[in-house]
């Protein structure tokens, strides 16, 4: 089989497996590079420093991201029926406690009580941006290594709990990566993202 066959059969797995947002076990987890031939993806927990780092990337993006905005543009929907800009900017960071704690403790955090003041003032919701994440890093930085490596299922996702964590911050990615068309359709030119 030539290389060049190689190349596109992986990126339709990836794609595949990128398209269910799916994570199979480690154990379980190949990607088929050929008819013939599989090799196994060893996935290794990243260092507690590293998952910390990416915790403040994806916090910076975020801020970044609300910091472009006009103040006006908090309440603007591009079409009926999807989230304010605001309402975006409050699911990428709020999400990820709420992801980490319910996988971690197998309960349903609290959830904020009064998202009409903060989602349609900048300074109040910079500071629930700022919480979230200060809440974020506390569960990573303080979680257990038996919450870290135990798996927990949530949303028909089994994972273990390092890899909640990063799929939190995946999850914050992708709805940052949904406010590029808020911020063009305000004239407003999206700021460079973080991905490293």
């Amino acid at each position: 089989m030539k290389h060049s066959t190689l190349v596109p059969a992986a990126l339709l797995a990836l794609a595949a497996c990128a398209a269910r947002n799916t994570v199979t076990p480690v154990e379980t987890q190949t990607q088929a590079i050929s008819t013939t031939t599989a090799v196994p993806m060893a996935v290794a927990m990243p260092s507690r420093e590293t998952l910390l780092q990416d915790v403040q990337r994806s916090r910076d993006n975020v801020l970044k991201y609300l910091d472009a905005a006009p103040d006006s543009m908090l309440g603007f929907r591009p079409v009926p029926g999807v989230r304010t800009f605001g309402e975006q900017i409050e699911h990428a960071a709020v999400a990820n406690p709420f992801i980490v704690t319910l996988a971690f403790t197998g309960k349903m955090p609290a959830v904020r009580a009064d998202t009409a003041t903060y989602r349609r003032s900048k300074p109040a919701l910079r500071a629930v941006v700022n919480e979230s994440y200060d809440e974020f890093a506390r569960l990573v930085r303080n979680a257990t290594e038996a919450e870290l490596t135990r798996s927990s299922t949530f949303a028909n996702m089994t994972r273990p709990g390092w890899q909640w964590i990063t799929g939190a911050i995946d999850h914050s990615s992708f709805t940052i990566g949904q406010t590029v068309p808020y911020l063009r359709l305000n004239n407003v030119t999206p700021p460079t993202f973080l991905p490293f």
